[in-house]
């Protein structure tokens, strides 16, 4: 699409696109995306073709092969020309693709297009999938379970606050697992996927929000909060009731306790506990102390 066959911008030079994407974090060719503010220059990458800036920064990007929208609000603007062309139904999915050997309850509901559902998959009660969904096989879905929702992404949209609808992915690969009334939400843009690899278990009563990546043979609690953009590496145990903020990342083979609430990436085979957490060994020597002066 060209900027130019969108209406109701200001624009300053036409370019092609076919993607969006924030600064920082442009995964797909062709991509538009926004800037506000001069120190995001240096996320400027390749796979960005057009831009939406303010007045201020407009000197820096008019000797660039790319296109140029200018807003006093790029922001805003940026999603309202997402917000056109997903309410004009160019970001649709592919038809669905259900496995003759996977068990779906009849009680739940699957979405007319945009679904996979891979070799003996097994769907229960009241489980929702939503566009965008991938299953891969042997994957198993409690009850009430909702794949492929929307994530809590606002934004000002034509002039009243909106929460934006998602076109990504939320990608499920074999062997995955999943208790009853949990919420795997898919990415907002495409390659913004929300992705949970082979072997991950999870437990009853767990968010996760957009763009979320978790690693093989991970295992997540009850009652788990993660956070939008977060990821967790491999063989990583979440505890029930855990919180981890956005854009965190958990290494390989760490040790989340329960009740944690994480603020700060930790490395591989670290083990932190509290709120907010921090190193386990230094958390029960203080507990410890604590007690004795009790």
């Amino acid at each position: 699409m060209y900027l130019s066959e969108i209406s109701g911008i200001e624009i300053k030079k036409d370019g092609f696109f076919e993607n969006f994407g924030k600064l920082g974090r442009i995964y797909l060719e062709n991509s538009i995306s926004f800037i506000h503010s001069e120190k995001y220059l240096p996320d400027i990458d390749q796979n960005i073709s057009c831009i939406v800036c303010n007045e201020e920064l407009l000197p820096f990007f008019l000797d660039k092969d790319m296109g140029i929208v200018v807003s006093k609000e790029p922001k805003n603007t940026f999603y309202e020309i997402y917000y056109t062309i997903y309410s004009e139904g160019k970001l649709n999915y592919s038809e669905n693709k259900i496995s003759d050997s996977a068990t779906i309850s009849p009680k739940a509901t699957i979405a007319s297009s945009g679904v996979v559902i891979g070799d003996n998959c097994v769907i229960g009660d009241n489980v929702v999938i939503r566009e965008g969904t991938i299953l891969g096989n042997n994957v198993h879905i409690g009850n009430n379970c909702v794949l492929g929702s929307d994530g809590y992404e606002v934004a000002k949209i034509y002039g009243s606050s909106k929460i934006v609808p998602h076109t990504g992915f939320c990608i499920l690969k074999d062997n995955v697992e999943i208790l009853n009334n949990c919420c795997v939400c898919k990415g907002l843009f495409r390659g913004y996927d929300t992705i949970i690899e082979e072997n991950v278990k999870i437990d009853n009563i767990v968010q996760i929000a957009h763009a979320v990546k978790i690693g093989k043979n991970t295992e997540i609690g009850a009652g788990a909060v993660i956070s939008g953009n977060t990821i967790i590496g491999e063989n990583v145990w979440i505890g029930p009731n855990v919180t981890l903020s956005n854009k965190i990342k958990v290494g390989n083979n760490a040790f989340v306790s329960l009740g944690a609430v994480l603020i700060n990436d930790i490395s591989d085979g670290e083990r932190v506990a509290g709120n907010f957490a921090y190193d386990t060994k230094k958390f029960m020597k203080e507990f410890k102390m604590k007690k004795s002066e009790e």
